[in-house]
């Protein structure tokens, strides 16, 4: 019980809930796009913004249960957001040019962004009022 207390906080547990949520809603909407469209640019822009939609507020309320006001977090949040949206098309794109599968390019950005994300979001982001 003292290494599940010590090691996974319940915001964890609710983190990677709304994150392999916004995972399936952003891979789906991209790849849905991506094939209709053959733009990285559009298909990711559009994929990422309903997300990161369904992410902030679902983070703010639920997995870190802000007490910031949205004019706090949410710019905090949309810097966090265009820095990994720049460097999610870049490795895509890159990836792209190399003749990576699409499905395959989209999934990438994931190893570096996950890592990171949580702590950002947490400390950051959705940090609680002291």
């Amino acid at each position: 019980m003292l290494l599940k207390s010590k090691y996974l906080d319940p915001s964890m547990v609710r983190w990677g809930a709304v994150g392999l949520t916004t995972f399936v809603i952003d891979y789906s909407v991209f790849i849905t796009l991506f094939q209709l469209t053959s733009s990285v640019l559009i298909s990711n822009l559009i994929s990422m913004s309903i997300a990161t939609s369904f992410n902030y507020y679902t983070h703010h309320r639920w997995t870190f249960k802000s007490d910031q006001n949205h004019a706090q977090s949410s710019l905090k949040y949309l810097v966090n957001l265009i820095f990994w949206w720049v460097v999610s098309t870049s490795i895509i794109k890159s990836l792209l040019v190399l003749d990576v599968d699409a499905r395959l390019a989209k999934l990438a950005p994931l190893a570096l962004v996950i890592p990171i994300n949580y702590f950002v979001l947490n400390k950051i982001v959705f940090k609680k009022k002291t």
